[in-house]
């Protein structure tokens, strides 16, 4: 329709396969000088992939095409056959003329065929097209044809064409034998925006021309539209000049281009993953599938997506863990008893002190008179002698559970009572009900974890040792007593493994700690939590080893004065 208005005696850009149209950039020059070297040596297996449009066929027909007679193809444009149906195909192809109802019988009757042909000084070249549907099994026949040579010689050479996809699964160990007689390996890969330009240049000159019918603004639209890809190119530059001669536009602008190219794209397009081969894969603004789409495609195409469900269901047990844990220790929080009563091993309640009643003697039931740790009796020595005066409770249903924390209880009121006694007491306050109670100092807590105290981990767990409470009641009092101070927790791994899955994992044991801190009373957003990794980064400009144990959080303590 619009030949004559652009000067043109033939369609420039048809969709089919046309050899005077054949354009040949660097890369496929060199694709098809090392294909050919390839069949000509030899060289048993070959391999070219590309994505969809890419020009993977154009290509196959120029190389057959410049074979001589010595060369005997057998084209298989449609591997998704049954085993024998492939089978009969190969030996049509190769026009052995019979028709074979064993596997037995072909293979019997290719060897003979195929050592006629090298007696002949030629050579059986089994091409197999769209090669990624190739199923499991009848890919491993395909490699067993290989097997059918002499001492000195390949007697058929097998050249493999297809997507992008097919290197996924040669790579797959169960075709490692086949991945590893593959001699010639090449990618042919979308043009380039200079290109782009050269390509459709040359077809409208093969097409009778040699003005310059599209602007270098237009050329930026193609290849905008088409990402290189030579099939996309030929529909928009089909469809751009048939709008210009409708409008009686003699060149082409990249309005016109562009204008176009929103007629040809899809809505609520589904692009296949990982792939530029659509025009909706390059358009930032498109418009995101909707629900029903997303499960269509999910349903239907299951095969494009199978990594996606150990990601996400390794996601929803972090996530479920990652909850209950929280859970846990909210409830263990709020069901905390007001008083300083605790269950011990036998299920009675015991009392312990906190710290503001070790600084000031307290009468307890019995008239006794409870003295300070620094008067050379420990709180818990003291809680013994209390607890016996209190009435016994019935023992709770997790006994184990009631032991651990008596017994974590106990020595973080030691660790604290040591913090009261190591050194002179810097500063002191006294609390609305007249008692004194003795400060953590930051100085103290350096001193005994270092300038930032960590939290260890085991291997791939998510909680920490009851080793590590002493230290956390510590640094929780000392928040308590300075409200104004804020803390940072960094969670490390080491470098094994999935990197995001091990960002994921530090950020979730640098929550735990906080979780257990907010339980202690510490203030929600004084506490800020960071995952870092199998990176370096430590607090204050510092690097953190990647030796030793990484499994950790560091607490960066920032009193209010900074």
């Amino acid at each position: 329709m619009y030949l004559d208005y652009y000067n043109l005696n033939l369609k420039p850009f048809q969709i089919s396969t046309d050899p005077r149209f054949l354009w040949l950039g660097e890369k496929h020059k060199e694709a098809l000088a090392v294909l050919r070297y390839g069949i000509l040596d030899n060289k048993g297996f070959l391999l070219l992939t590309g994505d969809v449009g890419t020009g993977k066929t154009t290509l196959l027909q120029a190389l057959i095409n410049s074979l001589g007679d010595d060369v005997l193809v057998a084209l298989i444009t449609d591997p998704g056959l049954a085993k024998m149906d492939f089978f009969n195909f190969v030996a049509d192809s190769f026009g052995m003329d019979r028709n074979f109802r064993s596997k037995g019988e072909f293979l019997l009757s290719l060897k003979s065929y195929l050592l006629e042909v090298q007696r002949q000084n030629k050579q059986a070249l089994l091409i197999i097209d769209e090669c990624q549907h190739l199923n499991q099994k009848l890919l491993e026949e395909v490699r067993l044809l290989s097997n059918i040579e002499k001492q000195n010689a390949k007697l058929i050479n097998i050249f493999f064409v297809g997507q992008s996809e097919f290197n996924e699964i040669i790579l797959r160990p169960r075709n490692r034998a086949i991945r590893q007689r593959i001699t010639i390996n090449y990618n042919i890969s979308a043009l380039t925006e200079k290109e782009t330009d050269s390509y459709i240049r040359f077809r409208l000159e093969v097409a009778g021309t040699k003005e310059t019918v599209f602007t270098s603004r237009a050329i930026k639209e193609v290849y905008k539209f088409s990402n290189g890809y030579p099939r996309l190119i030929n529909i928009i530059c089909d469809h751009v000049l048939l709008t210009g001669f409708v409008r009686e536009k003699k060149k082409i602008d990249h309005r016109i281009v562009a204008e176009c190219a929103q007629e040809l794209k899809i809505s609520h397009g589904l692009t296949t993953r990982n792939s530029m081969a659509t025009p909706e894969a390059a358009d930032k603004k498109a418009v995101e599938a909707s629900a029903a789409d997303i499960t269509m495609q999910t349903a239907l195409e299951p095969r494009n997506r199978p990594f996606n469900r150990p990601l996400v269901i390794a996601f929803v047990v972090v996530v479920a863990i990652w909850l209950g844990l929280v859970v846990f220790f909210l409830l263990n929080h709020w069901q905390a008893p007001s008083s300083n009563a605790i269950v011990d091993e036998s299920g009675s309640k015991r009392y312990v002190p906190n710290l503001q009643e070790m600084g000031t003697p307290k009468q307890s039931d019995n008239g006794s008179t409870l003295r300070p740790a620094s008067e050379g009796q420990s709180a818990i020595e003291r809680s013994d002698t209390v607890s016996s005066e209190r009435p016994a409770d019935r023992a709770g249903p997790n006994k184990q559970y009631a032991a651990d924390m008596v017994k974590s209880a106990k020595r973080e009121e030691i660790a604290a009572s040591s913090f009261s006694t190591q050194e002179p007491v810097t500063e002191s306050k006294t609390s609305g009900t007249g008692k004194t109670e003795n400060r953590i100092t930051l100085a103290q807590i350096q001193e005994n974890f270092g300038a930032y105290p960590e939290v260890t981990f085991e291997f791939d767990a998510n909680t920490f040792g009851t080793e590590s409470h002493d230290m956390l009641g510590i640094i929780a009092r000392y928040c308590l007593q300075n409200p104004d101070a804020t803390l940072v927790l960094r969670g490390y791994t080491d470098a094994a493994g999935v990197r995001a899955y091990n960002m994921k994992l530090s950020k979730f044991r640098a929550d735990m700690v906080r979780t257990y801190l907010v339980g202690k009373g510490v203030k929600s957003e004084a506490i800020s939590t960071l995952g870092i990794g199998p990176g370096t980064d430590g607090p204050g400009n510092t690097t953190i080893s990647l030796e030793g144990n990484r499994r950790k959080v560091i607490i960066e303590i920032i009193p209010r004065n900074e």
